[in-house]
């Protein structure tokens, strides 16, 4: 691994992971209605999803840029304008209440899991985001791009995993905060439009 760009990359999936979006909301609403064992559950489901989509990533991404290098300027100027609509849409967003459904207190610690598993896999956001975000941060250069890519998604992973078991441990407190507070979600979108919107200008320069 490229040292310096591995640091950058742990520095943008801690900013990433700790800004509320629709998986963190799914996650706090399973926490606080049905406790920190649900929202440990939900956690551990998460990462299930996230170890798939790594997988399919490495191996995906790995064997496209072997068969065509080029390909790698593509994905980043496509990822770039991507990012570059997100940025958009996060500074145009609207300062909404969130409604959270209660989840039933009897649900068990498998079925949580599968239900976080699914959400995860289900957002073809995620994926996308994993195909944008983890080659740029890949050197060809320095080592095997497939065992690159697998170091950057467990990297992310294990990042995600511990911010969710947190989040849903706290879930009750953190509710009122993340979801009652206008001026937060404010704070947020413009966080996350200006963090998206430097990614994409990266992206889209980097040669």
């Amino acid at each position: 691994m490229n040292t310096a760009m591995f640091g950058s990359f742990l520095v943008g999936v801690l900013v990433m992971q700790v800004i509320p979006g629709p998986g963190m909301l799914f996650l706090l609403a399973n926490g606080v209605a049905g406790g920190a064992r649900a929202g440990v559950a939900v956690a551990c489901g998460t990462a299930a999803g996230m170890l798939v989509h790594t997988s399919l990533t490495a191996l995906g991404l790995a064997a496209l840029l072997k068969a065509a290098p080029e390909a790698l300027a593509v994905i980043k100027v496509i990822g770039g304008l991507y990012l570059l609509w997100l940025a958009l849409q996060a500074f145009r967003a609207r300062q909404q209440s969130v409604a959270i459904e209660p989840v039933g207190h009897g649900r068990r610690f498998w079925s949580l899991f599968g239900r976080g598993a699914l959400n995860n896999l289900a957002n073809p956001k995620i994926v996308v985001f994993y195909v944008v975000f983890l080659p740029q941060f890949v050197d060809p250069a320095v080592g095997n791009v497939t065992r690159q890519l697998f170091v950057l998604g467990g990297t992310m992973l294990l990042v995600g995993l511990v911010v969710d078991l947190q989040i849903g441990l706290l879930a009750g407190r953190l509710r009122g905060v993340l979801l009652g507070s206008r001026i937060f979600r404010q704070i947020l979108n413009k966080i996350t439009g200006t963090i998206c919107g430097a990614l994409a200008a990266r992206l889209i320069t980097a040669h």
